[in-house]
């Protein structure tokens, strides 16, 4: 089992009151699944993606990963669980329009120390894995909506992650774009990388072999 939530609670202070957010939440994945999350805007799925990203941390509860107890873990610890178990992909893309297809995504590796040379090489992979090999010194305002959105991916996936977040992943996207991301997500969990999808649109959440929903801070799978 690569994650377990246990009993997650999250709240966040509007002013003075403590507004839940996340209620209960038990959850686990084996490594190697294909799971969408969805639900509507405003129902924690976002939070839910955060906690699992550790990009937050739960009001209470414990939360595994890959055999560690991160529940307690300070901002360095998680800062470095993120750099080397974990890919993100976003709606917006989150690129740096000054940088190529090839610098976006070796960035992850510099951070991790990783020699130039490697990292290179590492990123040119990465890019022709998602179909990318003639666009590596493109910038992200001369890619398509789609291509930009498989450099995220590249990114998301150099660092090998044992989990790939999607937040919305086809949210930008036009439908063929869209088709084409998930045909890509589809080859990459064939790999064997476990993937935790957030989407609100139903034919999405589709292309994922299990789903669970999520309705005003519950969790609730099938």
């Amino acid at each position: 089992m690569i994650l377990q939530m246990q009993h997650i609670y999250k709240n966040y202070l509007q002013g003075e009151m403590d507004v839940p957010v996340l209620k209960d939440i038990n959850f686990s994945v084996d490594e190697g699944e294909y799971i969408a999350i969805t639900g509507p805007s405003g129902s924690g799925k976002t939070t839910m993606m955060n906690l699992i990203g550790c990009l937050d941390v739960a009001t209470k509860g414990k939360m595994i990963l890959d055999g560690e107890d991160v529940s307690a873990y300070t901002d360095n610890q998680l800062s470095d669980l993120r750099l080397h178990k974990l890919g993100f992909v976003f709606q917006n893309f989150e690129l740096l329009g000054s940088m190529s297809a090839m610098k976006n995504v070796s960035m992850p590796l510099m951070y991790a120390g990783v020699e130039k040379a490697e990292r290179e090489q590492r990123a040119k992979e990465a890019l022709e894995r998602v179909g990318l090999g003639e666009r590596l010194a493109f910038r992200p305002n001369q890619l398509s909506g789609g291509q930009k959105q498989r450099v995220a991916i590249a990114r998301a996936i150099i660092n090998r992650p044992r989990i790939l977040l999607a937040d919305e992943p086809t949210g930008a996207l036009d439908s063929a774009s869209g088709k084409a991301v998930m045909d890509l997500f589809q080859a990459l969990n064939d790999e064997g990388i476990t993937i935790i999808m957030i989407t609100h649109d139903a034919q999405i959440a589709a292309h994922a072999k299990r789903q669970a929903k999520m309705l005003d801070g519950v969790l609730e799978e099938g």
